[in-house]
């Protein structure tokens, strides 16, 4: 029983899963999931190649509740690959290590 319960909360809490088209999402819910933390990234350099498959999975988790956004005046934080503050050596040369594009943001499933 309490494995059971265990295994729940961590279901919960924390799901990463893979589409058709090559995005993983990673999302995290509170207990009555009804508000989750939805980051999308893919093999795409462009943020917004990204954004159907994010709102397709929003719309997933709601079912038949509205979906709300946050923070961006109803819209998920999208990104571009990007250079991030670790370096790499390659062939002698200092390269910037690539952070891949991503869409995030929190959803909100209220009910109509």
């Amino acid at each position: 029983m309490k494995s059971s319960f265990v295994f729940l909360i961590m279901y919960f809490f924390s799901l990463s899963c893979f589409s058709n088209e090559d995005v993983e999402f990673t999302i995290s819910a509170n207990k009555s999931g009804t508000v989750f933390l939805v980051t999308a990234k893919g093999q795409t350099d462009i943020g917004n190649e990204l954004l159907d498959s994010w709102y397709k999975k929003a719309n997933e988790l709601c079912g038949t509740k509205k979906v709300m956004v946050e923070p961006n005046n109803g819209m998920p934080i999208v990104r571009n690959t990007s250079c991030g503050d670790a370096i790499k050596i390659e062939n002698g040369i200092q390269k910037c290590e690539l952070i891949k594009a991503t869409v995030f943001g929190k959803v909100t499933c209220v009910a109509t």
